[in-house]
Protein backbone atom coordinates (compact mmCIF):
# COMPACT_ATOMS: atom_id res chain seq x y z
CA UNK A 1 0.00 0.00 0.00
CA UNK A 2 1.35 3.20 -0.46
CA UNK A 3 1.43 5.04 2.74
CA UNK A 4 2.30 1.73 4.66
CA UNK A 5 5.46 3.01 6.60
CA UNK A 6 8.73 0.45 7.44
CA UNK A 7 7.23 -1.88 9.77
CA UNK A 8 8.80 -4.34 11.76
CA UNK A 9 8.66 -8.06 11.10
CA UNK A 10 7.12 -8.52 14.71
CA UNK A 11 4.78 -6.49 14.36
CA UNK A 12 3.57 -7.85 11.33
CA UNK A 13 3.45 -11.34 12.50
CA UNK A 14 1.67 -9.98 15.40
CA UNK A 15 -0.93 -7.70 13.08
CA UNK A 16 -1.56 -10.84 11.31
CA UNK A 17 -2.84 -12.92 14.13
CA UNK A 18 -5.67 -9.59 14.98
CA UNK A 19 -8.90 -11.17 15.01
CA UNK A 20 -10.33 -7.49 16.26
CA UNK A 21 -9.08 -3.99 16.49
CA UNK A 22 -10.81 -1.50 18.87
CA UNK A 23 -10.30 2.04 18.55
CA UNK A 24 -10.54 4.54 21.25
CA UNK A 25 -12.38 7.38 19.40
CA UNK A 26 -11.10 11.17 20.30
CA UNK A 27 -7.38 11.48 19.27
CA UNK A 28 -7.45 8.26 17.55
CA UNK A 29 -9.84 8.54 14.92
CA UNK A 30 -10.46 12.55 15.46
CA UNK A 31 -7.66 14.90 16.47
CA UNK A 32 -8.45 14.95 19.74
CA UNK A 33 -9.90 18.74 19.29
CA UNK A 34 -13.75 19.38 19.41
CA UNK A 35 -15.41 22.39 17.81
CA UNK A 36 -18.67 23.42 19.99
CA UNK A 37 -20.89 26.20 18.89
CA UNK A 38 -23.46 28.34 21.24
CA UNK A 39 -25.94 25.73 21.21
CA UNK A 40 -23.45 23.42 22.82
CA UNK A 41 -23.72 20.92 19.02
CA UNK A 42 -20.29 19.55 18.69
CA UNK A 43 -18.13 18.74 15.93
CA UNK A 44 -15.11 16.61 15.64
CA UNK A 45 -12.34 16.46 12.58
CA UNK A 46 -11.54 13.11 11.20
CA UNK A 47 -9.36 12.03 8.04
CA UNK A 48 -11.63 10.11 5.14
CA UNK A 49 -8.63 7.90 4.52
CA UNK A 50 -9.63 5.76 7.31
CA UNK A 51 -13.08 5.24 5.71
CA UNK A 52 -10.73 4.04 2.26
CA UNK A 53 -8.96 1.78 4.15
CA UNK A 54 -12.28 -0.14 5.70
CA UNK A 55 -13.01 -0.06 1.87
CA UNK A 56 -10.04 -1.86 0.62
CA UNK A 57 -10.33 -4.26 3.84
CA UNK A 58 -13.85 -4.91 2.34
CA UNK A 59 -12.73 -5.23 -0.62
CA UNK A 60 -9.82 -7.77 0.53
CA UNK A 61 -12.77 -9.80 2.02
CA UNK A 62 -11.29 -9.54 5.51
CA UNK A 63 -14.42 -6.88 6.74
CA UNK A 64 -18.10 -6.64 5.96
CA UNK A 65 -19.11 -3.22 5.61
CA UNK A 66 -22.73 -3.77 4.52
CA UNK A 67 -23.19 -6.16 7.34
CA UNK A 68 -20.86 -4.26 9.77
CA UNK A 69 -22.38 -5.11 13.06
CA UNK A 70 -21.27 -9.08 12.41
CA UNK A 71 -18.99 -10.52 14.43
CA UNK A 72 -17.32 -12.90 12.52
CA UNK A 73 -15.31 -11.05 9.77
CA UNK A 74 -11.74 -11.90 8.88
CA UNK A 75 -10.48 -9.12 11.01
CA UNK A 76 -13.18 -6.98 12.74
CA UNK A 77 -12.62 -3.17 13.35
CA UNK A 78 -14.89 -1.34 16.70
CA UNK A 79 -14.96 1.73 18.42
CA UNK A 80 -14.96 1.89 22.37
CA UNK A 81 -15.41 5.28 23.62
CA UNK A 82 -16.47 6.70 26.94
CA UNK A 83 -18.16 9.65 24.94
CA UNK A 84 -22.18 9.34 25.07
CA UNK A 85 -23.06 12.76 22.41
CA UNK A 86 -24.40 11.75 18.99
CA UNK A 87 -20.99 12.25 17.12
CA UNK A 88 -19.42 8.85 17.83
CA UNK A 89 -22.46 7.29 17.05
CA UNK A 90 -23.11 9.13 13.83
CA UNK A 91 -19.18 8.75 12.76
CA UNK A 92 -19.28 4.91 13.51
CA UNK A 93 -22.51 4.46 11.18
CA UNK A 94 -20.95 6.40 8.60
CA UNK A 95 -17.97 4.76 8.48
CA UNK A 96 -19.27 1.21 9.17
CA UNK A 97 -17.87 0.11 11.89
CA UNK A 98 -19.69 -1.07 15.59
CA UNK A 99 -19.51 0.96 18.19
CA UNK A 100 -19.31 0.30 21.86
CA UNK A 101 -20.20 3.02 24.56
CA UNK A 102 -17.77 2.47 27.34
CA UNK A 103 -17.88 2.91 31.05
CA UNK A 104 -15.18 3.54 33.49
CA UNK A 105 -13.54 0.35 33.00
CA UNK A 106 -12.61 0.36 29.61
CA UNK A 107 -11.02 -3.22 30.21
CA UNK A 108 -13.82 -4.65 31.96
CA UNK A 109 -16.25 -3.80 28.78
CA UNK A 110 -13.31 -5.30 26.95
CA UNK A 111 -12.76 -8.51 28.41
CA UNK A 112 -17.26 -8.56 28.08
CA UNK A 113 -17.04 -7.92 24.25
CA UNK A 114 -14.00 -10.73 23.82
CA UNK A 115 -15.39 -13.09 26.11
CA UNK A 116 -19.16 -12.82 23.81
CA UNK A 117 -17.26 -13.20 20.50
CA UNK A 118 -15.35 -16.29 22.22
CA UNK A 119 -11.80 -14.94 21.57
CA UNK A 120 -8.77 -14.55 23.78
CA UNK A 121 -6.76 -11.36 24.55
CA UNK A 122 -3.45 -12.16 22.23
CA UNK A 123 -6.34 -11.67 19.26
CA UNK A 124 -7.04 -8.08 20.22
CA UNK A 125 -5.42 -4.84 18.82
CA UNK A 126 -6.13 -1.88 21.07
CA UNK A 127 -5.33 1.68 19.85
CA UNK A 128 -5.07 4.59 21.94
CA UNK A 129 -4.06 7.61 22.54
CA UNK A 130 -4.79 8.89 26.18
CA UNK A 131 -4.34 7.99 29.81
CA UNK A 132 -7.86 6.16 30.13
CA UNK A 133 -6.48 3.21 26.77
CA UNK A 134 -3.46 2.49 29.40
CA UNK A 135 -5.53 -0.93 31.02
CA UNK A 136 -6.57 -1.90 27.78
CA UNK A 137 -3.51 -1.54 26.09
CA UNK A 138 -1.60 -3.49 29.05
CA UNK A 139 -3.64 -6.59 28.63
CA UNK A 140 -3.74 -6.89 24.71
CA UNK A 141 -2.01 -8.66 22.22
CA UNK A 142 -0.62 -5.89 20.22
CA UNK A 143 -0.99 -2.04 21.70
CA UNK A 144 -1.22 1.02 18.90
CA UNK A 145 -0.46 4.63 19.25
CA UNK A 146 -0.89 7.51 17.33
CA UNK A 147 2.58 9.23 16.96
CA UNK A 148 0.93 12.34 19.12
CA UNK A 149 -0.11 9.98 22.21
CA UNK A 150 0.72 11.58 25.51
CA UNK A 151 3.68 9.74 26.79
CA UNK A 152 2.97 7.42 28.93
CA UNK A 153 0.70 5.30 26.19
CA UNK A 154 3.44 6.03 23.67
CA UNK A 155 5.59 4.33 25.68
CA UNK A 156 3.44 0.72 26.53
CA UNK A 157 2.49 1.44 22.98
CA UNK A 158 3.97 -2.15 20.77
CA UNK A 159 4.00 0.46 17.83
CA UNK A 160 3.36 4.02 17.38
CA UNK A 161 1.94 5.42 13.78
CA UNK A 162 3.78 7.32 11.78
CA UNK A 163 0.29 9.64 11.87
CA UNK A 164 -1.24 11.74 14.10
CA UNK A 165 -4.86 11.17 15.41
CA UNK A 166 -7.48 12.15 13.12
CA UNK A 167 -5.15 11.64 10.25
CA UNK A 168 -5.05 8.38 9.22
CA UNK A 169 -4.21 6.25 11.90
CA UNK A 170 -6.80 3.16 10.74
CA UNK A 171 -5.82 3.37 7.35
CA UNK A 172 -2.32 3.17 8.52
CA UNK A 173 -2.75 0.03 10.38
CA UNK A 174 -5.10 -1.67 7.58
CA UNK A 175 -2.67 -0.74 4.83
CA UNK A 176 -0.12 -2.86 7.28
CA UNK A 177 -2.46 -5.32 7.14
CA UNK A 178 -2.54 -6.04 3.67
CA UNK A 179 1.00 -5.88 2.88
Amino acid sequence: MANSPKVSTEIKKKLKKIKLIVLDFDGVLTDNTVIQNSKGDEFVRRSREDSLGIDLLDQAGLYDKTNYERKDHKIDIMIMSKETNNIVQSVAKKIKLKCLNASEDKVEDLKREIKEREMYLKDICFVGNDLNDLGPMKIVGLAISPKDGVPEVLEEANYITSKRGGKGVLREIIDIILT
